[in-house]
């Protein structure tokens, strides 16, 4: 459990609380405006920081707008909303708002992490102790403003982790560098979710819903189903969105569905949102799709030729145009090199020219149809790599590829 931090903080210690659109947040915010005997500080001390994430649901923007952002511009707290300059780290970030009379959340961005997964044609990874598509999207913004504008001093740092998070908490604080003094008043005051939603009901009058990117994979948890389907009924185009995603992640790997072991087509299907399916099959079948050239190697963990490590994968597209060209075209391909076509369960296109071996490191090697989203993209010696594990195979001809459009 994480220390309680020795209130009251001093005049001269800043404190910067992340703000992440959703209850818990939202919850420490209201509580401390509307009693202030639970802060420990001054509100000039205060700065309100949000990353922006520019793929957030309606309904956080609303419950910002109508019922966060009037009481925070009443107390003029000082509000700042920045987001990911650009794909690279080199972009740097970018200040949307800096203002204490905030009215707009700011969802027109440089950049999105639906942009990202659809260059890279995968879905966003996490794992039970890290979550790589927050630390790209949101992490980075919020880090990088911090080492510009605070840098070594002191600050007492705010995270929204209720009192069903503890561990969270502590994996944060095992990460502390000892500038940073970390508070977790919803640990604090003893507040799970439920009440952080009763107190922001009460007070604010509202419903405060999860705060997230419209294809986050943590929406299909425990508890969440009934709300994920109830977000992708009333705004169609975000479940639309997170069907392309996951469709086209699934062109460069069959396992790559949204939610785990569930797909995001599952819970459309399953919901009886049917409509939505016809309207993602009519777009994307509309667009320009790409034959697609894949090439994975798995290595050994840790040299043990029995255990599975990290994986290098080469995409290269080799035409573009319509499906039934590129389906036709593929199965042209895959009749030179003596390969069977097969159609997957997500009516996924392949031809599968090396499958994988035995024992690590291997590799597998096929051709697949799917929307012309991925760019061409290998590691620098993923070709030296791939030879040395195959005895020599290399790539197909790529003489007539032509330029694929970059994602949307």
């Amino acid at each position: 459990m994480p220390p309680h931090v020795d209130f009251r903080i001093p005049a001269d210690c800043p404190v910067i609380a992340n703000v992440g659109m959703g209850v818990d947040s939202s919850a420490i915010v209201a509580r401390w405006l509307l009693e202030p005997q639970t802060r420990g500080f001054d509100l000039d001390q205060l700065t309100i920081l949000i990353a922006s994430v520019g793929e957030e649901y309606q309904h956080t923007k609303d419950a910002m707008e109508q019922a966060l952002f009037p009481l925070v511009a009443k107390h003029r707290v000082r509000t700042v909303q920045i987001a990911r300059a650009g794909q690279t780290a080199a972009d740097g970030y970018v200040v949307l708002d800096d203002t204490r009379t905030p009215t707009r959340l700011v969802t027109d961005v440089p950049v999105t992490l639906g942009e990202r997964m659809l260059g890279a044609s995968t879905v966003p990874q996490v794992s039970s102790t890290r979550r790589s598509c927050s630390d790209w999207i949101k992490h980075f913004a919020l880090d990088s403003w911090l080492a510009a504008n605070v840098g070594h001093a002191p600050f007492v740092h705010c995270i929204g982790y209720n009192a069903d998070e503890a561990k969270r908490a502590e994996r944060d604080l095992d990460r502390n560098k000892g500038h940073r003094l970390p508070d977790f008043p919803l640990i604090r005051w003893n507040w799970g979710r439920d009440a952080a939603s009763a107190y922001l009901r009460t007070n604010l009058g509202r419903e405060f819903g999860r705060s997230c990117c419209f294809f986050c994979p943590f929406q299909n948890g425990k508890n969440g189903r009934e709300a994920l389907v109830e977000n992708w009924r009333t705004e169609p185009e975000a479940a639309l969105r997170s069907l392309l995603i996951e469709h086209n992640a699934l062109v460069m790997n069959p396992k790559a569905r949204l939610f785990g072991r569930h797909a995001a087509y599952e819970v459309v299907r399953d919901a009886g949102l049917h409509h939505l399916l016809e309207r993602h099959h009519d777009r994307i079948e509309r667009a320009d799709w790409s034959v697609y050239e894949v090439r994975r190697i798995f290595h050994a963990r840790d040299g043990d030729p029995r255990l599975k490590g990290h994986a290098y994968r080469s995409v290269l597209p080799l035409e573009t145009g319509s499906r039934a060209a590129m389906t036709a075209a593929l199965s042209s391909l895959a009749a030179e090199h003596d390969a069977r076509v097969t159609v997957d369960e997500h009516g996924i296109t392949r031809a599968h020219l090396r499958t994988v071996g035995p024992s690590y490191p291997t590799a597998e090697h096929f051709l697949a149809v799917g929307p012309a989203l991925a760019p061409a993209k290998a590691r620098d010696n993923f070709d030296d790599v791939y030879a040395e594990i195959t005895g020599g195979a290399t790539s197909l001809t790529a003489r007539h590829a032509r330029p694929v459009p970059a994602a949307a």
